[in-house]
């Protein structure tokens, strides 16, 4: 039985091995973190992955729109704190946010996810899941979301990751953490700035074991935009704005 909605806080512990032991907090730590909250409070929620699977369906990550004010370091502790915030469309939106030791916010997102059935792998209503209370009425860490991305112009080839073992999850896919981590590494050092900033992800088609993909970037959009490609087929893409 579902639970009453509420926020859920969620405490990591920064290690160096989340900041690549001398570098800055990676993309991949940043959305394990994010990931493993929205994970817990689902399952809370009487709706976790788990719950979803017995019944032929799964959670799949749809959009992102995510905003960095600064980001912790090694050693520091942190909590993603995470609820329930609606439908939209076919998505069931869900905001995060994660704050330091002293509750000040560092990062602010708002997701998008996707109902999807497993055998036929359609998205279905969220509504035939999410019952109307299952809603946490707080104000979007993100007031201005936007979860569409700009259509890259003519990209230019940054690398070629190839989808292991390690990057497949539940679904039998690249998992969402991965294909962040590619968008965001796919733009240049010299186009950084001093550190990401904004962050808005479209995911478009699963990435399979074994597949080879083309991380790919341009100017454009606030900033840079990025995108993984197999061959032609769209993956994902993404939009980012560097301070």
């Amino acid at each position: 039985m579902n639970q009453t909605a509420r926020p859920l806080d969620v405490s990591y512990a920064v290690h160096g091995f989340d900041c690549g032991y001398g570098s800055g907090f990676r993309v991949l730590s940043l959305a394990n973190f994010l990931q493993e909250a929205a994970g817990l409070s689902a399952s809370e929620l009487g709706i976790g992955m788990e719950h979803l699977q017995a019944e032929g369906r799964t959670w799949m990550l749809s959009r992102i729109d995510l905003r960095v004010d600064a980001l912790p370091e090694p050693g520091q502790r942190a909590a993603v704190r995470t609820w329930p915030a609606g439908t939209e469309r076919l998505f069931a939106l869900r905001d995060l946010v994660m704050l330091d030791a002293a509750g000040t916010p560092l990062v602010r997102a708002v997701y998008a996810y996707l109902v999807v059935d497993l055998a036929a792998r359609r998205p279905l209503r969220p509504e035939r899941l999410l019952s109307p209370d299952m809603k946490v009425d707080l104000p979007h860490p993100v007031p201005d979301y936007r979860h569409a991305v700009p259509a890259a112009p003519e990209t230019a080839l940054s690398f070629e990751p190839v989808v292991r073992p390690a990057c497949i999850d539940h679904n039998g896919h690249a998992n969402n953490a991965w294909l962040i981590d590619w968008l965001v590494d796919a733009v240049p050092r010299a186009e950084r700035g001093s550190g990401l900033r904004e962050l808005r992800v479209e995911f478009a088609a699963e990435a399979l074991e074994g597949e080879k993909l083309g991380a790919r970037w341009a100017r454009g959009g606030a900033g840079v935009l990025s995108e993984l490609r197999r061959g032609t087929d769209l993956v994902a893409r993404a939009e980012t704005v560097w301070g």
